[in-house]
């Protein structure tokens, strides 16, 4: 069994109510990335074939957050009547395949892959019809529980509001998280009813319907309640996001060999690459996407945007912004700048108070600065502009756009002057 195909079932119709959001719950960001991008991430750690996203408030905008992902369809639930609705809707999906089936809540992104893969290898090793992922937990109200027989057989789960007294008091619960044998479970949910305290097709209905048939039903338990826990609310959202970046920081500083002076006050997303033997300082903020070579200095209180690529040696100082920003070997930017949309060659060195004035109201416009050339403190670059290399600007100066600096040349003055050529170039 441990060869079998898998396809993924992702749960992500909610209406976001207790978010109080115009926005699907599923779009929210968790260190960076939507939360259901953790979700499709998880699947992709199992090698799933395929990932069914069951879509519904605001459908049209989750598929296109996702339309250039590979090996995802979107399948409406509407109207939304449970969880084993939901998955009915990927029956057609389903159709005649005869692997596993995982299902996925779109709210949970925190489930490491390790946890699924471990679950996985026991739906086979037991060869279970259904695996579910299960956790202790000292206050379970809320939750549907895991009810066992006499034997540790698991029988059913029962929702909160459908418990009898004895039942209050099981601390094993439902994750929401679940793998089936395709060919056992599509038969099951055609059986599924809403006489329940919810009037709803309740997933869980299908435990009892395989169990009672004869079918294996098994519980993997997570003890980490942190990797199941749902996001349903704002207060839930930030806790899971500085989960996530906490485990972030925990893999840079562990595993990576980066130094993050104070982690507490330190804000770092998915997707960012930080090189060895960089010092990140408090209070800095990397954003998906960016990247950091090696031994590097970063911050204090220095914001890293989408776009950002460091080469070794690099220092990005205290209150500097960058923003689509390439930086050659050794490019600094020590204090009160704003880089955007620039290339900076090896060694250039940007003085304090400098920016890139990128827009013009309009259009973003790109500025390149060679190597070795010094920005003095206060030099506005209003792009597009070329700074060649060797070059150097006054203190305060202000180069137009279009009005390119060249190589060995010092500018100074609103607007910049050439002053004369460096000494020792071959224009002198």
């Amino acid at each position: 069994m441990a060869d079998r195909a898998l396809k993924v079932v992702i749960l992500a119709a909610g209406k976001s109510t207790r978010m109080k959001s115009d926005a699907p719950k599923v779009l929210h960001k968790v260190a960076g990335l939507p939360v259901l991008q953790w979700v499709l991430d998880q699947a992709d750690s199992l090698g799933a074939l395929e990932s069914i996203v069951i879509i519904g408030h605001e459908g049209d905008r989750v598929r296109k957050a996702f339309e250039n992902r590979s090996n995802i369809r979107f399948v409406t639930q509407e109207p939304q009547l449970g969880t084993g609705h939901a998955v009915m809707q990927a029956k057609e999906a389903l159709a005649g395949f005869k692997g596993d089936v995982a299902i996925l809540c779109g709210d949970v992104p925190l489930i490491r892959p390790k946890t699924l893969q471990l679950m996985r290898h026991m739906h086979h090793s037991e060869e279970a019809a259904c695996t579910i992922l299960t956790t202790l937990r000292d206050d379970p109200q809320g939750y549907g529980r895991i009810v066992r027989d006499g034997l540790g057989r698991v029988r059913r789960i029962v929702e909160q509001k459908d418990l009898i007294s004895q039942q209050e008091q099981i601390r094993e619960v439902n994750t929401g998280t679940y793998l089936f044998d395709c060919e056992k479970l599509l038969p099951t949910l055609d059986k599924l009813g809403t006489d329940n305290a919810q009037s709803e097709y309740y997933l869980t209905d299908v435990v009892p319907q395989l169990a009672d048939g004869g079918n294996k039903v098994v519980a993997f338990a997570c003890d980490d309640h942190d990797e199941v826990m749902g996001i349903n609310n704002r207060k839930q959202l930030a806790t899971a996001d500085g989960i996530a970046r906490a485990r972030i920081m925990d893999e840079l500083m562990i595993e990576q060999g980066v130094t993050i002076y104070e982690p507490a006050t330190t804000y770092i997303e998915a997707g960012a690459r930080v090189g060895r033997d960089t010092v990140i300082y408090p209070h800095t903020v990397i954003r998906t996407g960016v990247e950091i070579g090696q031994r590097c200095s970063i911050g204090p209180f220095a914001h890293l945007r989408p776009g950002t690529r460091l080469g070794n040696e690099c220092k990005v100082g205290a209150f500097v912004e960058t923003k689509n920003a390439a930086y050659g070997d050794g490019a600094k930017s020590g204090h009160l700048a704003y880089m955007g949309d620039v290339t900076l060659g090896k060694n250039v060195n940007i003085g304090a108070g400098s920016i890139v004035a990128n827009y013009d109201g309009e259009t973003k416009h790109q500025t390149e600065i060679g190597d070795n050339a010094f920005i003095g403190c206060g030099t506005v670059l209003v792009a597009p502009v070329k700074v060649g290399k060797n070059a150097q600007t006054g203190a305060n100066t202000v180069v137009p756009h279009g009005k390119d600096v060249p190589d060995d040349t010092i500018v100074v003055g609103v607007p910049a002057k050439e002053l004369r050529k460096k000494p020792g170039s071959n224009h002198a």
